[in-house]
């Protein structure tokens, strides 16, 4: 007797497991029964999940389970997490949210030993197998801080630290079609990750011209070979001290008209046989002096002046902050 397939439920779960990482799949659940109406019990049967684009342009992703149903022959199994058919897209990198395009799954079934597969279910999939893109509101590319250790970041999500991956491997593709070469790029499809260690992020300019603006935003370079420069995303710029001066002026305080008092001496050995000069005299010890006084007057006068301050400072111009990483969503 031939045997017959219908669908049970046709459930879709987005667990909280899922929703943190891209290929954790959506929950099956179907029976079997032969024509009369009887549950197939106990039996073994393949199970072929195929979902592809039924308007617009997408992945085709095909997978197989080999499976027992229970003594009612009901049989479960999780979406994306069977064997892949050979040639086919990878689960992971559908993309639900193409832009014109609705994806529809279709389930055949087949008994394992002789079967030829039956169709039970072809249809658009329902709005919950979307959040799988949407990761709960999170889109691919998005940047959050992370306040736990580099050990504990969690599936689906990568340190901003610079890496270079493979943009055609299954877990970087959803990225590397948003990001490109933005924040640096190497050959064929190989990125960057951005490199935000130690860094504060800004907003892109983007033709901003009022008091909040990045006036030196087109000089922006790119952060890695290949990536983003100018006013993008992605390019970096070296830190900065708005150009400014510092004026000052003084005087010494001025001590009124007064007079400096000197005097020069003059000395000859005590030989009395010398001729005596305008400015030597003769005195009872046998020698020659004399001390004169030289006085000069001057008006009120003060002293200009400047200055250099001493060096200070420690070797960066940052705000109070704290340590946390950088997380990208892929």
């Amino acid at each position: 007797m031939k045997a017959k397939f219908a669908l049970l439920t046709f459930l879709f779960s987005a667990l909280i497991s899922f929703a943190q990482t891209s290929d954790k799949g959506f929950s099956f659940q179907g029976f079997a029964i032969d024509p009369d109406g009887k549950a197939l019990g106990l039996t073994a049967v393949t199970v072929k999940f195929t979902i592809s684009a039924s308007v617009g342009t997408g992945g085709n992703y095909s997978e197989t389970f080999a499976l027992t149903t229970d003594a009612y022959g009901v049989f479960n199994s999780v979406i994306g997490k069977g064997t892949k058919e050979s040639g086919s897209d990878d689960f992971k990198t559908l993309d639900f949210t193409r832009a014109g395009t609705t994806y529809k799954l279709k389930v055949e079934v087949k008994k394992t030993n002789g079967g030829v597969y039956t169709t039970i279910n072809e249809s658009d999939f329902n709005a919950v197998p979307y959040a799988r893109k949407a990761e709960n509101g999170v889109p691919v590319g998005t940047i959050v801080f992370f306040a736990g250790p580099k050990t504990k970041i969690p599936d689906g999500w990568a340190v901003c630290d610079g890496t270079l991956v493979d943009g055609s491997l299954p877990q970087w593709k959803q990225l590397y079609n948003v990001l490109g070469s933005t924040w640096g790029a190497g050959s064929g499809s190989n990125f960057n990750l951005p490199d935000l260690r130690g860094m504060f992020l800004r907003g892109v300019n983007d033709g901003r011209a009022d008091a909040y603006r990045d006036p030196d935003a087109g000089s922006r370079t790119a952060i890695k070979t290949g990536g983003n420069a100018g006013d993008n995303v992605g390019s970096v710029q070296t830190e900065g001290l708005k150009a400014h001066s510092h004026t000052g002026s003084g005087n010494t305080n001025t001590d009124g008209s007064h007079q400096h008092t000197g005097h020069v001496t003059a000395r000859a050995d005590n030989d009395d046989n010398d001729t005596p000069h305008n400015f030597l005299t003769y005195n009872d010890a046998n020698y020659y002096y004399n001390t004169i006084n030289i006085n000069s007057n001057g008006s009120a006068h003060s002293h200009a002046f400047s200055f250099t301050s001493n060096n200070t400072g420690g070797n960066e111009t940052r705000p109070v902050n704290a340590g946390v990483y950088y997380i990208i969503k892929y």
